[in-house]
């Protein structure tokens, strides 16, 4: 939790640091953090439970006219499955969209029209019972919500919020459907609060530019504790993984890309037998956010090689004895130019799941030592135009 704790908090500083040195990656003085208290409804174990208190922090940036990146904290205090009042924590990256800035383009000083909303979407950690050794619990969450904001002046916002955690099953020992509903009220502060001072100079211009799909193929590997199991079982446990992925430059930095991957895996080595554990059939669904180094570091047009990590999340699951879960999946994505509408993309990727996807823990006992890191290689097609691509030389980025 700590580790996870610091990571969040670098990324924040560097992307403050971003902003304020105006080097491209965000529009700068695009800063902003929110607080919020509410109540909460917990349905689980086919029961609901509803009450107060809930509250949430957030911090993060605008990347774009329509898209922001944030850190958010929120917190319940909730009976638990064993009846007891518990502390309830989600902590993970979310992304707000901004429909007006997309569709409308209409704002008004005081009240904005048409009336504003964000969508929310998050992928993160929940956990629960933390004082509690024994009933302690860790799984990884989807989030999805709304906030609809209201302008006090300039910098300040009021706004209400509503947000829906989808639990794993089996998380705070319920065996059912989890789900941790949190609705409340807030204050919004920014460092400046303008639409239309949200665009970088090498942003995307239009809702149809700088579009991608990509197909690729490669091996992954069933790992239980990776750096620390003696018997991780060698070639036995390699398995599949072909891949399907959509995404989107929004600008020479920022890319988002929602990958179909998954097939086959293997669960722990029998080190009785000396084989492979049990194989299975799987997929995962995630949506990543990728930094552009190479743009980032290399200011100049035509940076045919892109260095690109990431980090992400979705939803996974298992065909044989169907269970859903969340995965987190981080990686290096190296992307090179062919010509106008052709890459070819190497990916190095290491996907954490949950031991129920797995078939168990490894032996650390730890609920993230399960893993099925991955290297695959694949082709790109670009569509339409493309204004922000590796800052293209001048005598194509009009075409």
């Amino acid at each position: 939790m700590k580790k996870l704790l610091l990571s969040a908090l670098m990324v924040c500083i560097a992307l403050g640091l971003s902003a304020q040195e105006n080097d491209g990656i965000v529009y700068p003085n695009t800063l902003y953090g929110s607080v919020n208290v509410g109540a909460f409804d917990y349905a689980h174990n086919g029961e609901s439970a509803f009450g107060a208190p809930s509250f949430g922090l957030t911090g993060g940036c605008w990347m774009g006219s329509s898209l922001a990146a944030q850190l958010a904290f929120d917190g319940v205090m909730a009976p638990s499955t064993a009846g007891n009042n518990t502390f309830f924590l989600f902590v993970g990256p979310e992304f707000k969209w901004d429909v007006n800035a997309t569709f409308f383009h209409v704002y008004n000083k005081n009240f904005l029209y048409p009336v504003p909303f964000y969508p929310l979407i998050g992928l993160g950690l929940s956990a629960c019972n933390l004082g509690d050794s024994a009933l302690a619990d860790y799984a990884f969450h989807v989030m999805l919500g709304l906030q609809v904001p209201y302008r006090i002046n300039e910098n300040v916002d009021a706004y209400f919020q509503y947000k829906c955690f989808f639990l794993r099953q089996g998380f705070d020992n319920s065996p059912g459907d989890n789900y941790m509903h949190t609705f409340g009220v807030g204050f919004l502060f920014s460092q400046r609060h303008d639409p239309f001072h949200r665009r970088t100079i090498y942003s995307t211009r239009t809702q149809t530019e700088d579009w991608f799909f990509g197909i690729g193929i490669g091996a992954n590997y069933s790992a239980f504790d990776l750096f620390s199991n003696p018997n991780l079982g060698g070639t036995a446990m390699v398995g599949v993984a072909p891949e399907l992925m959509v995404g989107r430059n929004f600008s020479n930095f920022w890319s988002v890309r929602v990958q179909l991957g998954g097939l086959s895996a293997h669960e722990i080595y029998d080190t009785v037998q000396q084989a492979a554990g049990k194989a299975y059939s799987f997929s995962h669904i995630h949506a990543d956010l990728m930094l552009n180094l190479s743009s980032l570091f290399c200011r100049q047009r035509g940076v045919k090689f892109n260095v690109m990590p990431y980090l992400g999340a979705g939803p996974v699951w298992r065909y044989d004895n169907l269970t859903f879960d969340v995965g987190a999946d981080m990686g290096l994505f190296l992307r090179y130019y062919i010509d106008h509408k052709s890459d070819i993309y190497f990916d190095a990727k290491y996907l954490m799941v949950a031991p129920a996807i797995g078939g168990g823990r490894g032996p650390s006992g730890n609920f993230y030592g399960v893993g099925l890191p991955s290297v695959t290689v694949g082709y790109i097609y670009n569509f339409g135009q493309h204004t922000t691509r590796y800052r293209m030389p001048l005598d194509k980025v009009m075409r």
